[in-house]
């Protein structure tokens, strides 16, 4: 299958980004590919880096094609977003916290869903030139890593101040996985209902109670990478569905398969990438 010739190296942000960086990946495929790959919808903003071919990205019935190798990926929302691989493999992603592009960028991810843009649209053009420069030099990637993490920390000095409602919201939410509402999470907050809201899409990039269902779908797609569950209902129950067809339904809502389809499925690398509770 296309999608296990992908290897994915894992990096951990330097302490400095450990509140803007989620993770750090490295995606390399030996071969040259020929690989169209489904997007598992996320909340996250992604940094994206290409140092070999550049793929396209194809958006419904919109295909783009960028000639840019520094990338923002806003956060995927559509279930129908798919990555068209056609040369050789070699990227960098560095995905944001919930809130870390907000604060180092100073603009919100609503803007940018399912929407692909050049860096430079984000900094000065100057700047991202001599980046792209100084990582096309370079053939190994951590030190290509330590080059990209270099522009962000320069960013984090003058990074807009935390909002701490929204992070405390954030914790609650990450906590449960996603299973819990949004009365809830605005009883422990002390901020009206419509403040947190407005903050929360604005600072995150989609709503609080869209944010939870993206939580709770990663967490389960995390389940089934464990592989310790016999059944459906297993994994339905660890993730707080008691109603097993509510689970199905929501599953496909979200990713467009079933949830058998999806760890069947060779279309996408999801299980190879959300593996944080491994």
């Amino acid at each position: 299958m296309p999608n296990n010739s992908i290897d994915i190296e894992r990096h951990q942000p330097n302490q400095l980004l450990k509140k803007y960086v989620r993770k750090i990946s490295v995606f390399k495929c030996k071969d040259v590919l020929n690989y169209q790959q489904k997007l598992t919808p996320t909340a996250y903003i992604y940094l994206t880096y290409h140092h070999e071919d550049i793929p396209a990205n194809i958006i419904g019935d919109k295909r783009i094609t960028p000639n840019f190798r520094l990338q923002i990926d806003g956060p995927k929302i559509k279930k129908d977003s798919i990555v068209a691989y056609d040369g050789k493999l070699n990227r960098i992603l560095v995905e944001f916290t919930a809130t870390g592009f907000y604060y180092l960028f100073h603009t919100s991810p609503s803007k940018y869903i399912d929407v692909l843009e050049p860096l430079s649209n984000f900094s000065d053009n100057t700047i991202i030139e001599h980046l792209e420069h100084e990582l096309l030099k370079l053939d190994n990637s951590n030190e290509q890593i330590k080059v990209l993490e270099k522009f962000l920390i320069d960013l984090s000095y003058k990074a807009l101040p935390f909002c701490d409602y929204v992070e405390e919201a954030l914790q609650i939410i990450n906590s449960k996985h996603g299973s819990v509402t949004m009365s809830n999470v605005i009883e422990k907050l002390r901020v009206s209902e419509r403040q947190f809201s407005r903050q929360f899409s604005k600072i995150v990039g989609i709503s609080p109670k869209h944010y939870s269902k993206m939580v709770q779908l990663h967490y389960i797609i995390n389940l089934m990478n464990l592989k310790k569950y016999t059944s459906l209902q297993d994994i339905a129950h660890s993730a707080e569905f008691y109603d097993l067809s509510h689970f199905i339904h929501m599953f496909k809502e979200l990713t467009g398969f079933s949830p058998v389809e999806f760890i069947n499925s060779d279309k996408h690398i999801a299980l190879k990438y959300f593996t944080d509770l491994t």
